[in-house]
């Protein structure tokens, strides 16, 4: 250690003789400064939050000036290119930020230990690592993109992505196994005595120890994501991977009527269909995921120096979710006047905070070794400042600022994300309805049209602003099924006499009975007959929020 001291004194001297030199020197102890995530993407997230998914767009790409695009920067750019119903363009952006992922998903298959071992975050801070994305992240990556397929009419490629999303999950799994055995086994083999965010002094432990957050599983698999995949298999015909699907949402989310009536009347529904009842899934999206924060608490560590062992208090900077409110979830809905219960499914902020639990032993290794590593270069300073007089003093106390600048938290996750997923599910007559929904601005309404077997629309509030989305309208279609006589069609059978219903939904080309939440008829035939002809095609669109209940 003395022999290490000496050098580090020969670097102080020769890189002291200039001022730059003075400043290469506080990087290389310290690190430089940086800019958490939050307060970086504050102006996107602010004009979202606002409702103007343009302003916001604006902001983002003013925030990512460089050619070359992080994770996070194309999940933002496809959620609110989403919010503003550019959906051919949200699909491809997403699709992009899912390449990335795919890229750490094979680095998981040929190289896991350097995923482990970053290198950069031990010496700096966890900022300097590559964003790969939080588990829950990549898994809504696949979510979000068969939701725009489902907008755009594509059911077959919402069923790819949702397979992706199962096998994305299966990739997650076991990776974190491997890396919380790496984590303690680093700490071990170091010595270091904190390996549990419990034992940070200080640290707020009832974000990460609150029981709904305890209860789940972990962090990336969701009631909803479980239960849309239930709803997208029916769609297409395939009831055992719909229940599988259905269960598996229970499962998460037990004593739910609307989940346990999607898996009790699933047999029904495929076996015979009416031709003037949509089954339609009304997905409400609520809020945005919660943003990380930074909290500085010092470690006590034993820094060895000239004279032995010195315990010294190194500052390190720890991330923190704080939980989100709930109130933003609506407990019912209105459907052409008729009240219709809502079931929250999913709490992205119950979600991130489990990641962030699961994350930690990790993040405490890591910061430990990067304060150990500070420690000692800053212990060299101090023991040879003395025989650079004045020098000497001002550059410890500026690579003291610097470590203390340096030390800044892994802030960044997807925060125009929505904060919590429900939903409801009712039979509609093919045609035109209106839902009215409660906000935080008063009540808005909408109107909605569907046709075919199946059907999906998806309200989602920012602010003053609610989004509307559906799957594409065919009114001519409508106007049809509402015509023709009342008559149950069974689903047809193959030559082997089994039922042969895939791509029912896809199609567009039938509708649905069997038991659901609630039935409710549609706006008279004849008004929707006279708009066939110029909303055949209509999907998602954004409205403005200055359309309101009377």
């Amino acid at each position: 250690m003395e022999q290490q001291n000496k050098s580090v004194a020969r670097t102080i001297k020769r890189l002291g003789k200039n001022i730059g030199g003075s400043v290469c020197l506080i990087s290389l102890v310290a690190g430089c400064a940086t800019q958490g995530y939050d307060r970086k993407a504050t102006s996107t997230v602010d004009a979202m939050k606002s409702g103007n998914a343009e302003l916001a767009l604006q902001a983002l790409e003013q925030q990512n000036p460089d050619k070359d695009k992080d994770l996070l920067y194309f999940m933002e750019k496809g959620e609110l290119l989403r919010m503003k119903g550019s959906y051919e363009a949200s699909k491809e952006t997403w699709l992009a930020a899912d390449e990335k992922v795919r890229g750490w998903e094979d680095q998981v298959k040929t190289d896991p230990a350097k995923l482990m071992g970053d290198i950069g975050s031990f010496v700096l801070n966890d900022t300097t690592r590559r964003y790969d994305g939080r588990d829950y992240e990549k898994v809504f990556i696949n979510l979000r993109l068969a939701l725009d397929h489902l907008a755009i009419g594509d059911w077959d490629s919402a069923r790819t992505e949702i397979k992706k999303m199962h096998e994305r999950e299966a990739i997650i799994a076991s990776f974190r196994s491997k890396e919380l055995d790496a984590a303690k086994s680093s700490a071990e083999s170091k010595g270091l005595k904190t390996t549990s965010f419990k034992e940070l002094n200080g640290y707020p432990v009832e974000t990460l120890e609150d029981p709904a957050v305890r209860a789940l599983k972990n962090s990336y698999e969701s009631a909803f994501a479980n239960y849309l995949a239930g709803f997208v298999y029916e769609g297409l015909g395939e009831p055992s991977l719909a229940a599988a699907g259905y269960r598996k949402a229970i499962e998460m989310r037990p004593g739910q009527a609307t989940l346990e009536e999607g898996l009790k009347g699933l047999d029904g529904r495929v076996r015979s269909r009416s031709p003037k009842l949509v089954d339609t899934l009304i997905v409400i999206e609520s809020g945005s995921a919660p943003a990380i924060s930074s909290m500085t608490l010092p470690i006590i560590l034993p820094i060895p120096g000239r004279s032995g062992l010195s315990l010294i208090a190194t500052p390190i900077s720890w991330p923190v979710i704080r939980a989100a409110d709930n109130s933003v979830v609506p407990a019912s809905i209105t459907v052409d006047d008729k009240p219709v219960q809502v079931t929250l499914l999913t709490s992205v902020d119950q979600m991130a905070r489990r990641a962030l639990s699961d994350e930690m032993p990790g993040i405490i290794a890591r910061s430990s070794i990067r304060a150990i590593t500070k420690g000692v270069a800053q212990k060299a300073i101090d023991d040879n400042a003395g025989s650079m007089g004045a020098f000497g003093s001002l550059l410890s106390i500026a690579a003291k600022a610097g470590t203390m600048l340096g030390e800044v938290a892994d802030e960044r996750t997807w925060r125009t994300l929505p904060g919590f997923f429900s939903v409801a599910r009712v039979k509609l007559a093919p045609g035109m309805h209106k839902i009215l929904l409660p906000t935080a601005t008063g009540p808005q309404l909408r109107e909605v049209g569907v046709s075919g077997a199946y059907a999906m629309v998806s309200l989602r509030t920012s602010g003053p602003s609610l989004y509307l989305a559906q799957t594409p309208y065919n009114a001519e279609q409508a106007a049809l099924a509402l015509a023709a006589p009342e008559k149950p069609i069974p689903a047809a059978r193959n030559a082997k006499g089994k039922t042969t219903t895939k791509k029912v939904a896809a199609n567009n080309s039938k509708n649905t009975g069997g038991d659901a939440t609630a039935t409710v008829s549609a706006a008279p035939a004849e008004k929707t007959a006279t708009v066939a002809g110029n909303t055949k095609k209509k999907a998602i669109v954004p409205v403005s929020a200055s359309v309101t209940a009377p």
